[in-house]
């Protein structure tokens, strides 16, 4: 008899993964994670992430001569088994409604209306099962002038007003160089299927829920926002910190001898410390930069000296430096040095996976760590149709009736 301890969290919890690309996946993959039976459903050509393309921006064709999933298709796919069915003909469509018949979780990531144009929308779903929950997560939402437009990470972020606080105030624009908006979204799907499976084991009541990446967004940028709706401050280009307001320079990042480091020291009353550990003691009585205000109003020529005087020590050296003068400064590591550093290993960061075509691979372990019960993924991304027979057996199909869906293309086994 297995022990509390060793039993995952969500067992017994059966969830439809109809998505593609990065965040729903990601959201399916967090609830495979935690011991949830995750089947995800792909075209029978597989989903465009598996070739390492942006979903509806890929080549078909290409795909075919793949021999390895891509990198980016395995980060947001393990603890899930692969069904391949086409859901476009009767027979992958009633394939499907049987599996939703007996779900607890439905995800898909479509436009508005898709999935009804489809025969599997919430409304069909749910006269056969009450208490799905249908979890659907769009790029700007069910309604409004952009609600059938495509979404995306990107698109996000120029929306969302990332990109108007991105980089110096002279600088070109920039995007973030991490698809967080995707990545982040995908916690906050989650959290809301968690939540309505908790109404639902109180009152037995399932539902219909959405999220979209502007809203997501929009709660992620939280305490930025607030500067403009409460404050009414519209805060752009603020450079390489904080904003100037709640950090003034020369708080920020700079290249050292061998790499970058962040500080967020250096103001007021620690302004003459920091020009005394860099040894630009001249600074400390420009008229440019006496005060806080003032180095806001002339930050990016304080940038500049800085850049300077930062570049001739090492990031170790720079650490030791603020130490000993009581501050702070941190080097910023790229992920050879992160995944080499002793943190990630004493906090179980990452997890090896046994994958049937690459063998063993590293990954993100699951982020969350329970005193009494253990996630713990365990099943490899799947190989496209890997567990599609095994499926089928499980609703009931006979292997004669299986291998008639190949034979005409409803389904398709990995070989």
């Amino acid at each position: 008899m297995m022990n509390d301890e060793n039993i995952p969290p969500l067992r017994g919890i059966k969830v439809l993964d109809l998505s593609q690309a990065y965040s729903a996946p990601l959201c399916g993959m967090m609830l495979g994670d935690m011991g949830a039976d995750v089947i995800k459903i792909e075209r029978l050509q597989g989903e465009a992430m598996r070739y390492g393309r942006a979903a509806g921006m890929d080549d078909l064709d290409k795909g075919k001569g793949e021999k390895n999933d891509a990198s980016v298709f395995l980060a947001v796919n393990r603890s899930k088994r692969s069904l391949v069915v086409d859901i476009k003909q009767e027979e992958g469509k009633e394939i499907m409604l049987k599996l939703a018949g007996h779900a607890d979780v439905f995800i898909e990531n479509f436009r508005p209306g898709v999935m009804d144009h489809l025969g599997l929308g919430y409304e069909r779903v749910c006269e056969l099962n009450p208490q799905i929950i249908y979890a659907s997560l769009t790029g700007w939402g069910d309604k409004g002038p952009l609600a059938h437009r495509i979404g995306g990470d990107m698109w996000a972020q120029a929306m969302g007003g990332v990109v108007s606080r991105q980089g110096s105030v002279d600088g070109p624009p920039s995007l973030s160089g991490i698809a967080f908006v995707d990545q982040g979204t995908a916690g906050i799907m989650a959290f809301g299927i968690m939540v309505a499976l908790f109404v639902r084991q109180r009152s037995g009541v399932g539902q219909y829920m959405s999220v979209n990446l502007l809203h997501s967004l929009l709660h992620m940028e939280s305490t930025e926002v607030s500067e403009y709706l409460i404050d009414g401050r519209l805060v752009t280009k603020i450079g390489r910190g904080l904003p100037p307001h709640v950090v003034a320079p020369p708080a920020g990042v700079y290249p050292a001898k061998d790499g970058d480091v962040v500080t967020i020291f250096g103001t007021g009353k620690q302004w003459p410390i920091f020009c005394n550990i860099l040894g630009v003691q001249h600074l400390e009585n420009d008229p440019r930069f006496t005060t806080d205000d003032l180095r806001i109003e002339h930050r990016e020529q304080l940038y500049s000296i800085l850049d300077q005087a930062f570049a001739k020590k090492t990031r170790i050296k720079w650490q030791q430096l603020f130490k000993e003068a009581k501050l702070r400064c941190d080097p910023c590591l790229n992920y050879e040095e992160l995944f080499a550093h002793p943190q990630v290993e004493a906090n179980e960061m990452l997890t090896s996976l046994m994958h049937p075509v690459r063998g063993s691979i590293k990954m993100v372990n699951a982020p969350i760590k329970f005193s009494k019960t253990r996630p713990m993924p365990c099943i490899p991304p799947p190989l496209l149709g890997e567990h599609s027979k095994e499926i089928l057996l499980e609703l009931g199909y006979s292997e004669l009736q299986i291998n008639e869906l190949i034979r005409k293309e409803i389904i398709k086994v990995y070989r």
